[in-house]
């Protein structure tokens, strides 16, 4: 009898544990559906990826090769450029998988973040913007950026941007990426991190994250679906004259009928 209740005793340990056991936040982490919907800006203009950047490269192609341009070895140049987004959304990446190919070529100069939307007045956001002005030893190269937001070096894609044109040092060709969380992220501090790849080569050639910017660490985010916004309900009580009229004529009358009745108890007394 002794041992059928150590071993009850036991098989609840372990189904206690069980319970404690933080499964579902896991699934709920890996299997959440994120929505993001983002905007781009350039020059305080909606950013449209123009014809003018292949008009720009056949030019300088055409051109004798100088280090005004950067070089493409005629394999890497023809990648289908189509798959950008296939190649990099719905990935998380961890701190440790980030390589960078280029040696000194790009780099990210400086960085903004603003943030918006607290709809529910809480402290966190679901809208934020983040302004970065990349540059290169090159007179002028095609880039583009894929935006991540994450936590514990785990971050996830959540827009790869339009290819864009930095022309070297230039301080006044910053790119600017605009989103809004959808869903799937809950109320939470999140790290930023951005990745510039060259276009010609789909090669990463420049990154910032929490660690070298300030900017991209810490930020109090939420998706719209965790926006709450608690309303007071008022509830209206409307006393109609009909009705108390009615209540008044009928207390008149038992106040009546009482005191002819206690008349006649008394005058039957004498």
């Amino acid at each position: 009898m002794k041992t059928s209740q150590v071993s009850l005793a036991t098989l609840s340990a372990f189904a206690l544990l069980h319970v404690l056991t933080p499964l579902s936040v896991v699934a709920d982490d890996t299997t959440r559906n994120i929505e993001v919907s983002s905007k781009e800006y350039r020059y305080d203009k909606p950013y449209v990826e123009s014809v003018a950047i292949g008009k720009n490269l056949q030019n300088s192609n055409s051109a004798q090769a100088t280090s005004d341009t950067p070089q493409t070895d005629g394999v890497t140049a023809n990648i289908d450029k189509s798959t950008r987004h296939e190649k990099h959304m719905g990935v998380s990446k961890a701190a440790s998988d980030i390589v960078v190919s280029s040696i000194n070529e790009f780099w990210i100069y400086d960085t903004w973040v603003t943030l918006n939307n607290d709809i529910d007045s809480d402290g966190y956001h679901s809208t934020f913007t983040v302004e970065f002005d990349a540059d290169t030893i090159f007179t002028q190269a095609p880039v583009y950026a894929v935006l991540y937001i994450g936590r514990n070096d785990v971050y996830d894609a959540i827009h790869v941007s339009s290819e864009f044109l930095i022309f070297g040092e230039e301080t006044t060709d910053s790119f600017t990426i605009e989103s809004t969380l959808v869903s799937g992220f809950p109320t939470r501090d999140y790290d930023v991190l951005l990745e510039l790849y060259d276009a010609d080569t789909e090669t990463l050639v420049a990154y910032s994250d929490s660690y070298d910017n300030a900017d991209f660490s810490l930020l109090p985010l939420e998706s719209e679906n965790n926006e709450f916004v608690v309303q007071d309900t008022v509830v209206i009580v409307e006393e109609r004259g009909g009705s108390t009229s009615l209540i008044t004529v009928l207390c008149l009358g038992l106040a009546i009928a009482g005191r002819r009745l206690l008349g006649k108890t008394v005058s039957r007394a004498k």
